[in-house]
């Protein structure tokens, strides 16, 4: 019989060629891909899937499937319970007699493919779950090799069945909410190819994420042990382009795996003298990238395979999808070079995904933004990945003075994102540089000109708004804070108004996307940015006082973000003054219960009032499916109740006089050491004039955001209530789906077309972009550079980020993912994925911040500051490898973080 030639023996047994070969519910995941191969005529070792329906069979007892059951109860963190409960199951499996008509089914099959009495086989598990696109189970369960006899195969098959239930992969299913009772498993039995080399084949850089490099990682002897990480392999980079092997590093292998005769394999030593010899030649290496290609078409996604050479024959024994790799931006760039994009999140400190509408509509912002300013409307601006949109740098990269500025210039909003873009540069700087001809320069010219004034003329609205004001607020007296914000205020109410004022929810939701060069057009921004200016000339003019120029920031009454605290400490001071009030806060009463008490008034009507002012905010708030404060005010409330029990009266309004108190000391103190030397006089002058300049305006950073917050709350509105209205046709089964449909859908659903979306799969995978870190940066082949912080003399395990805003302070951790949901109590370091000003509420109690996206303008960092609370920001993973409870040491000087302490 043919290495191809299969076959099938009732339903207990299926070959690879067999039509229900490649039903993952017959055969698992593996064995159903092994199927898929064996059709396309790619060489893969002889054999048959012992399917679900023998694992039904076998596991057909009411006691074990009432302990399947009672894994349901499992915590995924429980590991003893996990041990004990899985422990006692695999047992009860393994006692268990195989029925005989599938140890008779298993006998035939090996029968029909033994070429001789003594043939050997290697035994794998193929799950119903594993081998998914976005899980892979990968080792969790068993494999045997080189098993000899019948009886020794069934045992070993039965002991497959068994390992289904793993501490790991109980453990995973739990985490990927994968019912255990839903996941069944086949096993699959082939001919024993006796390797002289195998190995593992990745048809994307695992690393780094490209798709257009492959790495073959191989060694002597079975695969086994490089699967584990046991053994040293020899590691080689591909570009499966030009087919050009980037680098061939030797591995240190000093041990070998190897079949032996009577079944069964041993370990044996390598001479010290082969151990530096490269394993795989040049065209084994090409013979490998060739079929990693093949079967990365079969499959359309990226593919981790593990392949086995045995007299110069190579042999596939697995191929499965690569589930760690964050998607490749799209669309595609429409060009075949070289693309680089920044994530919009980072930039704005919210990596979190967006639902599918909301990514639409802040791509389509980015589009009319570059249109709006000459950047051309035909290129690509905004890409998505992952459930995020990213910026197209490529333009600014391809721009000498521009590529040498950005990295500099991402740094103040994210120092990763500047890593990454350095990286690139770094390795990759030849392919943004345009080598021109003179003859091709002369012909540029004209372009280059006309472009130059399309875009100064187009530009000039947003230069105007820049500089409008700048010059003015270096001279005279400040203007009050109220002026600033009133400006804002009335520029974001009025385009909000524009947005509401049409009559139907199909108009408005049409105006949300038609109306967003209103946005664009910005008020005049002059004296923020003199603030800024003026803060980076007092660095340099005033050297090695960092902490005193970080401290003439702090103490703003006006300041927006302290708007807000002072506004929930007042709330928590009306509660004091009622007792029943505080007592019906602390147990977590509504507004209503709350209103019929004594005083319960007076608080419902602050309350009110503060919603007037702030209610339209929200947390994460450039996703705006999320809903507004007013919607859901429970993080006010969760946040005044912390107030109550931690604080007294007033003491929220002395924290801010005696910060403004600390900022003029401060003041004093720059000014005093610029009074020195010959110049000093003129120094101290120009030093009191920058810090007069800076404090007037700095204080205003936020109004531009409180005057964006009324536009997004009408954004909100408007589709939600689209929502509702495709709820009430029939179209939607909630009004949350509306988030769920791309522009063009909805458009078509309101016009009374027909749409057909399946809203749960996407719902499915926005919760697995969720649990992805998005890289800062990402490149058109998938890739993400290094977004490396460099530091030295950076403690041992300690986490390091940016630092921005100084100090060192040690407490316990407190992880909080959704302040909705979430709260910190006094004096606790708050551990935050993002920090908009939706999580303004919980840094009035928290004694430091980190917070795994930001830099030193972002809004975590510039509020830490204002209330003198160490901070680092830009910490990837920070809420997932701290815990709270956890004791742990934040630096915001230097950066760092340190996990001293378990709970």
């Amino acid at each position: 019989m043919s290495e191809s030639e299969d076959v099938q023996t009732g339903t207990y047994v299926v070959g690879f060629d067999d039509p229900g070969a490649t039903d993952r519910a017959l055969v698992g995941g593996k064995g159903a891909n092994l199927a898929r191969l064996v059709r396309t005529g790619l060489p893969v070792p002889a054999g048959f899937c012992v399917t679900t329906t023998a694992y039904e069979a076998l596991i057909d007892d009411p006691a074990i499937e009432d302990a399947i059951d009672e894994l349901a109860a499992l915590e995924p963190t429980d590991t003893a319970a996990i041990a004990d409960v899985g422990a006692a199951l695999r047992t009860r499996i393994e006692d268990c007699d195989v029925p005989e008509e599938v140890r008779d089914a298993i006998e035939t099959a090996l029968d029909e493919k033994a070429t001789d009495p003594e043939q050997a086989y290697a035994i794998r598990s193929s799950a119903t779950a594993e081998d998914l696109p976005d899980a892979s189970f990968a080792g969790q369960q068993e494999t045997f090799l080189n098993i000899h006899g019948a009886d020794a195969i069934v045992d070993r098959i039965r002991a497959c069945m068994a390992s289904l239930f793993t501490d790991r992969a109980i453990a995973y299913r739990a985490r990927n909410d994968i019912p255990h009772e839903e996941v069944a498993l086949a096993v699959v039995v082939q001919r024993m190819v006796s390797s002289d080399i195998s190995g593992i084949l990745f048809t994307a850089d695992p690393m780094t994420g490209n798709r257009y490099v492959s790495v073959i990682e191989g060694g002597l002897g079975l695969g086994e042990a490089f699967v584990s990480g046991e053994m040293a392999a020899d590691t080689i980079r591909v570009d499966t382009q030009t087919k050009e092997i980037r680098n061939y590093e030797v591995g240190d292998q000093q041990r070998t795996i190897r079949t032996l005769p009577e079944g069964g394999t041993e370990t044996r030593d390598i001479p010290p003298a082969e151990r530096r010899t490269r394993i795989l030649s040049d065209e084994q290496v090409q013979h490998l990238v060739e079929l990693g290609t093949e079967i990365e078409a079969i499959f359309d996604q990226p593919q981790d395979i593990e392949w086995c050479i045995t007299d110069d024959e190579i042999y596939v024994v697995q191929a499965r999808p690569i589930t760690s790799l964050f998607p490749v931006p799209s669309p595609e760039p429409s060009d075949d070079r070289l693309h680089v994009y920044v994530s919009m999140g980072h930039i704005q400190a919210f990596a979190e995904p967006l639902p599918p509408l909301v990514r639409d509509l802040w791509m389509t912002f980015i589009q009319t933004m570059y249109a709006k300013f000459g950047f051309g409307a035909d290129t690509q601006w905004a890409v998505e990945a992952g459930g995020r949109v990213y910026i197209d740098m490529t333009t600014q990269l391809r721009i000498g003075p521009l590529r040498d500025q950005l990295p500099d210039q991402l740094a103040a909003t994210s120092e990763p994102a500047s890593a990454g873009i350095k990286d690139i540069l770094r390795r990759r700087d030849g392919e943004f540089r345009e080598q021109r001809s003179v003859g091709e320069t002369i012909t540029a010219v004209p372009k280059l000109a006309a472009a130059a004034w399309t875009g100064a003329r187009t530009g000039y609205p947003l230069v105007s708004a820049l500089l409008d004001g700048f010059v003015g607020s270096f001279i005279g007296g400040p203007a009050p804070p109220e002026h600033e914000k009133a400006k804002w205020v009335d520029w974001g109410q009025n385009i909000a108004e524009q947005v509401r004022a049409p009559d139907t929810p199909e108009e408005r939701s049409r105006a949300v996307f038609n109306q967003l060069d209103d946005v664009i057009q910005l008020p005049s921004v002059g004296p923020l940015v003199a603030a800024f200016a003026a803060g980076s000339w007092l660095e340099r003019l005033c050297s090695n006082t960092q902490e005193e120029i970080d401290a003439i920031g702090r103490g703003f009454p006006d300041e927006l973000v302290t708007q807000i605290n002072l506004g929930l400490g007042d709330l928590a001071d009306v509660a004091r003054a009622h007792q029943e009030v505080a007592d019906s806060l602390r147990q977590n009463a509504s507004l209503e219960e709350i209103e019929s008490l004594e005083g319960g008034e007076d608080f419902v009507n602050a309350f009110e009032e503060f919603l007037d002012e702030f209610g339209y905010r929200a947390t994460g708030e450039i996703d705006i499916s999320r809903p507004r404060w007013r919607d859901d005010p429970s993080v006010l409330l969760e946040t005044v109740r912390a107030n109550l029990d931690h604080g007294e009266s007033g003491e929220h309004r002395e924290h801010v006089r005696r910060m403004e108190r600390e900022a003029l000391d401060a003041a004093k103190r720059l000014e005093q050491r610029a009074d020195n030397g010959l110049f000093g006089s003129a120094r101290k002058r120009l030093v009191h004039r920058f810090i007069r300049t800076y404090r007037a305006y700095i204080q205003t950073r936020e109004y531009p955001k409180q005057g964006l917050a009324h536009i997004f709350t009408a954004w909100h509105e408007t589709l939600r209530d689209a929502g509702d209205l495709l709820v009430t046709e029939g179209i939607l089964n909630s009004s949350d789906d509306v988030w769920f449909l791309r522009k063009g859908e909805l458009f078509a659903a309101l016009d009374g077309d027909s749409i057909a979306v399946d809203i749960d799969a996407r719902r499915a995978a926005f919760d697995r972009y969720a649990a992805l870190d998005a890289p800062p940066v990402l490149t058109s082949e998938g890739e993400a550079p290094s977004a490396d912080i460099e530091r030295e003399d950076v403690p041992d395990d300690a986490l390091v980020g940016t630092g921005v805003s100084g100090g060192i302070v040690e407490g316990s951790a407190r992880v909080v993912h959704d302040p909705a949901e979430e709260t910190i109590e006094k004096d606790e370091i708050l551990i935050a994925p993002s920090s908009d000003p939706g999580w303004t509420p919980l840094f009035l109690n928290a004694a430091g911040i980190v917070v795994e996206v930001g830099g030193r303008l972002s809004h975590g960092a510039l509020v830490a500051r204002e209330y003198g609370l160490p901070g680092v920001v830009s910490v990837p993973e920070a809420t997932r490898r701290i815990k709270t409870g956890q004791r742990v040491r934040i630096d915001g000087t230097r950066g760092t973080v340190e996990i001293i302490e378990d709970d």
